[in-house]
């Protein structure tokens, strides 16, 4: 029996979140430009001389493109606004800088609210990154579309130990949408502004502003040089709660990174080389229960993982065994360093944070220096990857991981650059997925196949590092559009031409009440009427499923269509 593709339909509902495009390619981002260590630097270089207005660090923006696109970025709070076009071809880069000077300064400084939110648009998909350096002090993200964004968010970060003052550890938010937005933060150490820390705070946003949260340092003086000297020390921020509430209309989406002015890491409780770092957070409602983890290529093999959890009883298996480690502040377990792939799974929703460490330390060799990349889980996998592997500003290699399933053409219809790839290996721990390890030149790359994998990217110099998520999903895996026909929820937006159905929602919890619109879709609804409002509440569900531990209630609407 013919059956009719109901996905244009969904489009007209005011819930929105079926059919649409939930990778990191989209044309709306937001992001800031996050804190780094040299922006409060007097001088800069190797001989040093004086610094510029600004510090010493510099933010690009890369955009990553298969057409022509035009492209604008705009920091509406300050008057900013630049507007490029890329150029033809399967994977053109393009970058921009950002603004550090008196008259535009972009750059957050110290905690507390601003009107400083970069806002980047497109005419075309795109993918986009943001990249902060400084000669041997680099770090780098992938930026999620605004579309993908959520309400409720965890930072994670590490401890903050550096060879250098004023590196503070550091998270913000950023409101994406219109209105007002009001945000509660709940900081896990003392910040910079007085925040205590377990304490919950309000504060209101509207479009564009961003909230600063700096840690407040622990030992600022005295501090930083050879041993015996120790090291320079701020709160890590690892479990802060940011999350968007309702203020009567409703509850807003918001963009959250983390990062870090200046982190080493390393093994031995020392305080080496160091770098900064950022990383745009994933949406709570995106995380996962499974995780394969692969390390770094060449001599920055051993890396350390923190496993963040969404509740604390959650059960934790690393490589098939329920942990024993001891899980810290209620929020996350620390696996130490390893070179070996791991496989990691819950029972619950769950986040991982890979860290590449300080060079010369942990077992590492002596290129490289800190990174932190949150990974994506293998129910979060994406079949094709744009990405630039940027030599800004000592990176002498660059390096990517695959982790995926090795059935069916997985494999053979995988392709670097348009050629075949060899040197897959069968993950340990996982005998249904294979990973692979691979050095590439500076510049445009793509890796794509028929079925879908995650990937990281990274990249290593003397005391020098990028690394990102190079693609991923940002789904919702609880709030879900789907139909119901006579036989059940059918699996795909679809049912047989002139059979009866309702449309029905998933909800990770119970609502007080529901709106269907659809927009003048003519015919859906009696008399042509548009919308249908329930105000005498709902009725029970239909029915519940679990996903990550988390019931999902079913609601339809209450009327049949054809």
């Amino acid at each position: 029996m013919r059956k009719i593709l109901l996905l244009a339909l969904v489009f007209l509902i005011s819930f929105t979140a079926f059919g649409q495009d939930f990778s990191n390619k989209g044309k709306d981002f937001w992001v800031g430009y996050g804190y780094h260590q040299q922006m409060l630097a007097t001088q800069c270089g190797n001989p040093p001389v004086p610094a510029p207005p600004g510090g010493c660090q510099d933010m690009v923006l890369y955009f990553a493109t298969e057409q022509v696109t035009n492209i604008t970025i705009s920091i509406p709070g300050i008057g900013y606004t630049q507007s490029i076009t890329t150029g033809a071809g399967n994977n053109v880069t393009t970058s921009v800088q950002i603004p550090k000077n008196v008259a535009q300064d972009a750059r957050l400084l110290t905690e507390g609210s601003s009107n400083k939110g970069i806002h980047v648009t497109s005419d075309k998909p795109m993918v986009a990154y943001s990249h902060i350096y400084n000669q041997s002090v680099s770090g780098a993200s992938i930026l999620y579309p605004t579309n993908t964004l959520g309400r409720e968010y965890y930072s994670v970060n590490y401890k903050n130990w550096s060879n250098s003052t004023n590196a503070n550890c550091w998270f913000y938010v950023v409101a994406t949408d219109t209105g007002t937005t009001t945000i509660e933060i709940t900081p896990t150490g003392t910040t910079e502004g007085g925040w205590i820390a377990g304490t919950t705070y309000t504060v209101n946003l509207t479009q564009g502003q961003v909230y600063n949260v700096k840690a407040a340092t622990i030992l600022n003086s005295g501090c930083g040089g050879n041993f015996p000297s120790p090291p320079c020390t701020t709160w890590d921020l690892t479990g802060s709660k940011i999350k968007s509430i309702n203020n009567g209309s409703g509850c807003k989406k918001i963009g959250v990174f983390s990062g870090s002015g200046r982190i080493s890491i390393s093994c031995d409780n020392s305080a080496s080389s160091s770098d900064n770092y950022m990383v745009q957070a994933m949406p709570r409602n995106a995380w996962g229960k499974k995780y394969l983890t692969v390390s770094a290529n060449g001599n920055q093999a051993n890396n350390i993982y923190r496993v963040c959890v969404s509740h604390p009883a959650a059960v934790v298996k690393i490589n098939g065994v329920v942990t024993g480690l001891p899980l810290i502040n209620n929020f996350y377990y620390e696996i130490p360093v390893t070179n070996q792939p791991q496989l990691i799974e819950a029972d619950s929703a769950i986040m991982v944070a890979q860290y590449f460490t300080s060079q010369n330390e942990c077992g590492n060799g002596n290129t490289g220096d800190p990174e932190v990349i949150y990974l994506s889980a293998v129910e979060q996998s994406i079949n094709k990857v744009l990405w630039n592997a940027t030599s800004n500003w000592n990176i002498t290699t660059h390096s990517f991981n695959v982790v995926i399933p090795n059935t069916g053409t997985a494999l053979s219809s995988f392709r670097l650059d348009g050629n075949p790839v060899a040197g897959w290996i069968t993950h340990p721990q996982e005998p249904n997925f294979s990973y692979l390890r691979m050095a590439v030149g500076a510049g445009p790359r793509i890796i794509q196949s028929d079925s879908s994998f995650n990937a990281i990217a990274y990249g290593f110099g003397g005391a020098e590092s990028y690394g990102y998520n190079a693609g991923t999903n940002i789904k919702d895996l609880y709030q879900q559009i789907g139909v119901q026909t006579t036989y059940g929820i059918e699996t795909t937006p679809s049912v047989c031409t002139n059979s009866p159905f309702k449309f029905k929602v998933s909800l990770p919890y119970i609502p007080d009440s529901m709106r269907w619109e659809f927009n003048g879709a003519v015919g859906m609804l009696p008399n042509n009427n548009t919308v249908y409002i329930n105000n005498t509440g709902i009725a029970a569900e239909d029915s519940f499923t679990v996903v990550n531990g988390r019931t999902l209630h079913w609601y339809s609407t209450p009327l049949q269509y054809t």
